[in-house]
């Protein structure tokens, strides 16, 4: 008896944690981890090619499918601290046309750019948060590039040796605590360094040097589908209704243009790591299909 009370307390303790489960912030803090492992590649000390290796080790942790999902998340999250959009979205809410909202939140991609007042500066914050990630992978990966332009050829051999890159190879509880937020609680419109800035993801890494943080620019609209899935997420973010439109968010969170082209990124790298004979060629993968490449990925929502 006390098995069965016992085995069915865990079966309450686990659906319990699923049903709390938040799967914006689980896939905001993915790509944060990945953006932490962009900074540390940014500074590290890139003299050798065990050094190469061990960067190479950092960035390959990541899912290409958990990255591309919390680009969506935090790209989402950022349209939420437009206040006008987020003000909008919470206009809309009123009465009796929270359900017709949330409904047509639901059916339609692009009921959030053509109806929600702010959709525009949403956009704007979107655009530039593109401009911004994927300049400073950029920037890491001309780092790399440059190593294998200008290295001697070294022969890659198995070693126990270990390089410390620095950073932090885990999201610390003071990130997380930056990580956790809601709609309007930011403004990255004033402060680069805030949530959703240009310049968020060196200041939650603690970084004294700053990365490009890009020239922003116009959407594309061919890659407006990507925007949108943004969009319509932060509006239901800002509805605060993530709980009870929890199928819809995963939908969301799983973009294809995004994933597709992250899951290509994995398959170049791999590739080109295939033929690659020494560190100088293992750099030139790293630099191009595992920093330069995702870079791309998020950037291609702006031109």
């Amino acid at each position: 008896m006390r098995t069965l009370i016992a085995a069915t307390a865990s079966c309450v303790l686990a659906y319990s944690t699923s049903a709390l489960a938040d799967p914006v912030h689980d896939a905001l803090n993915d790509y944060a981890l990945y953006q932490n492992d962009v900074s540390t590649l940014l500074d590290a000390d890139i003299s050798s090619g065990r050094a190469v290796d061990a960067a190479l080790a950092r960035i390959s942790r990541h899912n290409p499918a958990s990255v591309a999902r919390g680009w969506i998340a935090y790209g989402a999250l950022t349209a939420a601290q437009s206040p006008v959009f987020a003000q909008g979205v919470q206009r809309s809410l009123r009465g009796d046309d929270r359900a017709q909202t949330l409904r047509m939140l639901r059916d339609d991609l692009t009921y959030a750019r053509r109806h929600l007042n702010g959709a525009d500066q949403a956009i704007d914050l979107i655009l530039t948060a593109a401009s911004a990630d994927g300049a400073r992978a950029d920037a890491a990966g001309d780092r790399y590039d440059h190593y294998a332009r200008t290295a001697p050829n070294v022969q890659l051999v198995s070693s126990v040796i270990r390089v410390d890159l620095g950073g932090s190879t885990r999201l610390t509880s003071a990130m997380l605590e930056r990580l956790n937020i809601g709609a309007q609680g930011a403004r990255p419109m004033r402060d680069a360094s805030a949530f959703g800035g240009r310049g968020f993801w060196d200041s939650l890494a603690g970084r004294d040097g700053h990365s490009p943080s890009g020239r922003g620019g116009h959407e594309r609209s061919d890659y407006a589908s990507v925007t949108d899935h943004m969009l319509t997420l932060g509006a239901i973010i800002a509805a605060d209704a993530t709980g009870s439109e929890g199928r819809r968010v995963a939908n969301l969170l799983n973009e294809p243009l995004t994933q597709d082209c992250m899951h290509m990124q994995q398959l170049q790298l791999r590739q080109c790591l295939s033929v690659s004979v020494d560190a100088t060629e293992r750099a030139y993968c790293l630099g191009h299909h595992a920093l330069e490449g995702p870079g791309i990925c998020v950037a291609h929502v702006v031109h």
